[in-house]
Formats: C-alpha cells, structure tokens, sequence
C-alpha cells in the first residue's frame, strides 16, 4: 500500500513531503477499488474518456475534513494517497468508487493484520485479502511460530542443567540459529554465525560454549585462572559489551556458575585489573582496550578456549581490527575456537575470514540480510517541490517537519530516530525539545560518541528499561545504537532522518524494532533526491524477501 501525506506544520512549504507505505502482505485487496464504473455519474470527467485513451489511474476524491483522501484505481490496485486541502473543489465523482468518509484523521495505526487508517470513532478499513495472479506477495522466512526450531533444546543437544538455566530465563525453544549451531559450536568448530537481526545470536555462541566449558571444569579439564579467561568477546561498542555481561549474568544467576566480566573504556582500569587478577570465565571486550591490555601483560591468553567476535562486519569496518585479530591468534594456543557472529555477512567479509580461517563452518540462519516480516516500512520523501531550492538545509527542515509530524500525530511510547552525524543528533534533539519544551509529551535522550559515558549509558538504560506511564521517549542517536543493541522494552517506531550509506546499516537500524518470535514495529525511512529511488528498491526487495546483500554463493560457501 502506498500512502502519501504531507505536513502543514511550521508554516513551512513542505507540499512535497510524502509518506510511501509498502505492504509486506499481499497486494491490496478493495471492493471500493474493483467497483465498476458502469454506474458512475455522467459529471465524472473520467467515466466520458474513450477507454482506449484512458490513463491506466482513475482518481475521485473525497474530503476527510483536515485532509483530502485520493483514491487511486490501477490495473495493479494498491494504492491509497492522502493529502493537505488545497483551494481547488474536488473532483465530482461516483458514489461506488469512494467509501464513506471517516472524521478528520488522526493517525495510522495497525492492528493485527488488518492496517487502518485511523479516526477518532469509526475508521477506513483496508485488510489484506488473497494476493491477485499478478502479485509478488513477501516471502516468510522466520515470523511467528517459524522463528523457533521445530527441535526442542533437548533434542538439539542442550544438557540437563542448561535446559533447566533456560527455562528460568522463559526460553522454551531454540531459534533456528540456535539450533543450527549449537553442535558446531559445542564441538569446537569454528563458525561463522549468521542471521538477521532479534533472531537470537547471542544465545547462540553462549549457551553451546558455556555448557562445554562448564562441563570441562566438571570433568577437571580446564578452570578460570587470574588474568586468564576461557573465553573472550570482543565486540565493537562499550554499550554491546554491556549488554552481553547482562545475558551472561542472567545465566550464572540460573543454574550455571561462572564469573563474567567488561573491560571497556571509560570506567576505573584499577576496578578491572583486581577484577581479571582474580580469575573469570568469560572476559567481553572492546578492540581497543583488549589490545591495551595485552601490550601491557595485564592479560593472558594461555588458557583461552574460545574468542568470539560479535558484529564481525562492523568490527572489521575499524582499518586497526585486522592488527588486533593477528594479535589475539598469536597470543593464543592454536586449539583456540574462532565464532564470527554477524546480521549481515557481505561476500567481502566473508572472503576475508575464509582466507584466514579456511576450515570455518557457516552456519547461515533464514532470516540472512532480510528485515523481520513483522515491520511496516514507511519512505518518507523530503525532497521539496520543483520550485523549491534544493539544499541541505531544506533539506533537514522538510525532514524535521516531518518528524515532528510523526511525533504529534503518531504517539508511541519508544521511539529510536537514526542520524549519520553527531552534528545533526544534536540539532534533531533540539527541534524536539523546543517542540515540548516543558517535557509533557516527549522526553528525548541523546545518544552518541561526543556524550561523556555516564551519560549515555544513563540514557541508554532510562530508554531499554522504563515504560513512560504517558508521552513518549525518543532516543536520538547514531549508528552506535545499531549495532548489536537489543532494546529490553518494546521499540515502536524506528526512524531513518538520515538515509544510511550502506545496506548492511539499513538492515541493523531497522533491525531495532519488530524483533523476535512475534514482534511487530514500524521504520520511517526520510529520503531526498536520488535516496528516493535507492529506498524504493530497497523496500521493493524486503516486500519479495530478497536479501539487501549479496550473500556468499553456494560455491563459495563450499570452497
């Protein structure tokens, strides 16, 4: 479905602001649309037109109060269009080829699988019915009950004391990830572990290596030592690092004892030192302070079992990462196990982990360079009108006009706004807080390198784990909060200000929200000029279920 709106608010030219909404269903089915026009009035301009000469689109128009609602008939109908009133008179038109007209919108909503737009009482209902011949309807790889394995944790392999730690943490199948890769993982195998976004990977490196590891001090093959772990995380970001030590502690706490710590940037080096000297199991950290802390002989690596490397795509996007894989190969025993985890695994990736780890195993979920088939995506085009003079400026205040829209007539109460530069979260930040200066109705939360740690992590921690009883929370922020993050609450809207420079971070942004078994979400994706295009085929590929990315052929994953 194609809908298209445009803004009035702050009195700014802003008539070429237009929403594009793409279903991910089948196409659009309508008896509105299919009525025949047999019937229609002789004072319709369209009904008089030899059909031979007729355009393939028949418009009639109805006024919605506030707005003005466009029906649109192809020969392919899907489309609804919604605009600003202009001074023109509608055009006259028959009574069959228009629904009743519902109050003033107040916003777009979707429930289930039924996508309405929304009014105070009654609404437009427009459901997705059988898809016609000529349909590409998106294909379903993990959604709903398809994102748990058919096996049970039992089946694929999960040890009694595991099973009962995940029971606890109310996990009661594997995902598909999960259950493909716990045997390579467990035996020692090193992997490439690839799937979408909310699909499960961490779990799926952690519980196949912690259960080997624990059942190795069991049988009193291997313990923690001081300033030695067994096994190493490196992963790009403080705020992932973070977050792994969470899902670690969770385990520990649920049966399975052993000691986890971070080693980051940003907090007390002595606090880390006592705590490595005393002995962990798991050490998570940065790139950075892991090479720091082996030139320096504060860390040891002779008794590593395992070293997983998480978001391996964003890790070797640093030109440094390379020195620091070298170093940690070196500086480990040569039984060492390597897991490469990743949501996206471009060809070129991929060639450079096979180049150096020949034997490594793939293992390649369903959902692979794909978004969740429960997100709406909604493209936004800010290019201005013909007669308006294109600049970056106009740019961001079409695109900030936009967004406070969205803010004022779509409330949610999580909302993640994506920016490429610090420079614009920073003015995006203040367009919303001058919006609701007193904080009544939103409570925004910077987040991005230029904010001290505390800070952010404070931010990052108000927006994962609080509920705003009213209002909203918009967390404005760079790509920092792409990578890897898994949001504890419910994130609703995802909103794309600025266009991403590459696939791979379109799929890790939107990947923020419609997470998991049964999540559902809806991405904004702003666009101006030439991104118009880019993002239409882009969404074009998520409605038929292609990957974003070219992934590595069979050929290559046989070599």
């Amino acid at each position: 479905m194609l809908v298209k709106a445009y803004s009035p608010l702050l009195k700014l030219d802003c008539n070429s602001i237009s929403i594009y909404r793409l279903s991910h269903g089948p196409r659009l089915h309508s008896p509105s649309i299919h009525a025949s026009t047999s019937s229609s009035s002789s004072n319709d301009p369209t009904t008089n037109m030899d059909k031979s000469q007729s355009p393939s689109v028949l418009r009639s128009r109805s006024s919605f109060g506030r707005l003005k609602v466009e029906r649109v008939r192809t020969t392919r109908p899907k489309e609804l269009v919604v605009q600003v009133p202009t001074k023109n008179p509608p055009l006259p038109v028959d009574d069959d080829d228009v629904v009743e007209s519902p109050p003033p919108l107040r916003k777009w909503t979707r429930k289930g699988s039924e996508t309405r737009v929304g009014s105070s009482n009654k609404g437009w209902n427009l459901k997705y019915d059988s898809p016609e011949p000529d349909s590409t309807p998106r294909t379903n790889f993990s959604s709903g009950s398809d994102f748990f394995s058919r096996k049970s944790f039992r089946d694929v392999g999960y040890s009694d004391f595991m099973i009962e730690c995940l029971r606890k943490l109310n996990f009661q199948r594997p995902s598909h990830i999960q259950a493909m890769s716990f045997a390579p993982v467990k035996e020692g195998k090193s992997c490439i572990l690839a799937d979408q976004s909310g699909s499960g990977k961490t779990l799926a490196y952690l519980a196949p290596v912690i259960q080997r590891l624990r059942q190795e001090e069991i049988d009193g093959k291997s313990m923690a030592s001081s300033q030695s772990p067994r096994l190493i995380v490196l992963v790009p970001t403080a705020e992932l690092a973070s977050q792994v030590l969470v899902n670690c502690r969770s385990m520990s706490k649920s049966g399975v004892p052993f000691r986890s710590m971070v080693v980051t940037g940003g907090f007390r080096q002595k606090t880390q030192l006592e705590n490595l000297q005393q002995g962990v199991d798991v050490l998570i950290a940065t790139p950075g302070r892991f090479m720091y802390m082996i030139k320096e002989g504060f860390l040891k690596l002779g008794n590593l079992r395992c070293a997983v490397l998480d978001e391996v795509d964003i890790l070797f996007n640093d030109e440094d990462f390379e020195s620091v894989l070298q170093n940690l190969m070196s500086s480990s025993p040569v039984t060492t196990q390597y897991l490469f985890v990743t949501a996206t695994l471009p060809v070129g990736i991929y060639n450079k982990l096979v180049e150096v780890f020949p034997d490594c195993e793939v293992t390649m979920g369903p959902g692979m360079h794909r978004i969740s088939t429960g997100l709406d995506e909604v493209l936004v085009d800010c290019s201005g009108g013909e007669e308006t003079e294109k600049t970056p400026e106009s740019a961001f205040m079409n695109k900030k006009s936009a967004l406070l829209q969205l803010v004022e007539e779509s409330p949610v109460p999580k909302t993640i706004v994506f920016c490429n530069k610090i420079e614009t979260c920073r003015k995006v930040e203040n367009a919303l807080k001058r919006f609701d200066r007193r904080e009544n109705q939103v409570k925004v939360l910077p987040f991005h390198a230029a904010m001290a740690q505390e800070s952010r992590l404070a931010n990052l921690e108000e927006f994962s784990n609080s509920r705003p009883e009213k209002g909203s929370q918009i967390l404005v922020c760079t790509d920092r909060a792409s990578r890897g993050m898994d949001f504890a609450g419910v994130v609703d809207h995802v909103v794309l200000f600025d266009f991403p420079r590459d696939p791979s971070e379109y799929v890790r942004r939107v990947g923020r929200t419609a997470r998991g078994a049964s999540g559902k979400g809806r991405a904004f994706i702003f666009v101006v000029g030439k991104q118009v295009f880019l993002a239409r085929r882009i969404m074009e590929r998520n409605r038929k279920g292609h990957p974003l990315h070219d992934v590595p052929s069979a050929y290559e994953l046989s070599r």
